[in-house]
């Protein structure tokens, strides 16, 4: 009884201290205009200080992470959980920023507060305060425009970028997935994750969590709020490892997958698909299915292409346009130009339409860059 109850007394204590945490954030005054300069000192780079240990081994992309409140910021947590499997503590790991030549004093993560492995997010607290930066309380909407996602895509030293919206504006999903598709001007984003997406008032609206060529994909800031208020994931005990928090996070992504969550099932999937869990994905592809069956346009767009590459699935051209056209009539960018290209191989007419969508939308594939 007794170490269960401290546990329970420290989790109610971080969510009372996240909600006053985030009610600082929302007194913040909003900014005039979003540019590096309004961002300064809220959005730093996560930095892996452990030499490479294997020959040949190079440095890899690392991650972004936004103050959103004293002491306390959000990153992606597969940034932390990347550093950790490559042999990294959690202790650690560097933070700075970098900004017009200016590089910050290093500062380090105390401690991980929160996780949720279904929308890969992470909150921690840091060993100081820190300028942070203001959430949105109002849901971004599909088609808003003059969004700026803020990160350090590049290697160390190379500073912060901002990635501005372009293309016709961009698709929300609030009620499957929670994720807002976005392009943006940058076709690679390794290093990105977890960088802030901002509106045109300076408020964050979302957390950057993935990329497909140019498009970037951000969790809602109403799922962030979530994980602080500790309505979604798991909280982290004071004294709580990052591996033993981290396990809690697994097993709750299992079960919100078993209670039919697309979110959750669509990640737990790609986890087995990539390797990250034990047992291979021949028998996983019901996760999968489940999460497109249940309209999550990522789940749409990954079940098509295996579809028409027949890799985990047997090869069925009918069902992968099945799949790939429900795609693309959420307008999803990526899947709007693959129906194109699909139709212009068959000669079909309505390619053009396609991908001239697309293109308004503002999606280039990275053959595109070179």
């Amino acid at each position: 009884m007794g170490p269960a109850t401290n546990t329970r007394s420290s989790a109610l204590v971080l969510t009372a201290l996240f909600a006053v945490t985030l009610s600082i954030v929302a007194s913040t005054s909003p900014l005039a205009a979003v540019d590096l300069d309004h961002v300064r000192g809220g959005v730093w780079k996560v930095w892996n200080s452990t030499p490479v240990k294997k020959p040949g081994e190079k440095k890899w992309k690392v991650g972004t992470a936004f103050a959103i409140g004293p002491r306390y910021m959000a990153t992606a947590l597969h940034v932390l959980a990347s550093h950790r499997m490559r042999g990294t503590p959690i202790a650690d790991l560097v933070l700075r920023y970098w900004h017009h030549g200016h590089v910050s004093p290093p500062l380090r993560i105390r401690r991980v507060a929160a996780m949720s492995a279904v929308h890969d997010l992470a909150i921690f607290e840091i060993g100081t305060d820190s300028a942070h930066l203001g959430l949105a309380d109002e849901a971004v909407a599909s088609g808003s425009r003059g969004l700026t996602a803020f990160g350090y895509p590049e290697a160390a030293g190379k500073g912060l970028r901002a990635l501005k919206q372009i293309g016709n504006g961009i698709s929300v999903d609030h009620q499957v997935a929670s994720q807002i598709y976005m392009a943006v001007n940058m076709g690679d984003l390794g290093g990105a994750s977890g960088g802030p997406i901002l509106n045109s008032r300076g408020r964050v609206v979302g957390v950057l969590v993935q990329s497909n060529d140019n498009i970037s994909i951000a969790v809602t800031v109403q799922r962030l709020r979530d994980l602080a208020d500790g309505r979604l994931g798991v909280t982290c005990a004071v004294f709580a490892s990052f591996d033993g928090c981290h396990a809690m996070a697994m097993e709750d992504l299992k079960e919100r997958a078993r209670k039919t969550d697309p979110a959750a099932a669509l990640e737990l999937w790609q986890h087995y698909f990539d390797g990250d869990l034990k047992g291979g994905y021949a028998d996983k592809v019901h996760l999968l299915r489940q999460a497109a069956r249940q309209g999550h346009v990522l789940a749409h767009t990954d079940l098509a292409l295996h579809y028409a590459e027949g890799d985990v699935v047997e090869k069925d051209y009918r069902k992968a346009d099945l799949w790939m056209e429900r795609a693309a009539k959420q307008n999803y960018p990526p899947a709007v130009y693959q129906m194109g290209k699909w139709y212009q191989a068959d000669g079909d007419s309505r390619a053009d339409a396609f991908l001239r969508n697309a293109a308004a939308a503002g999606f280039r594939q990275k053959d595109q860059y070179e």
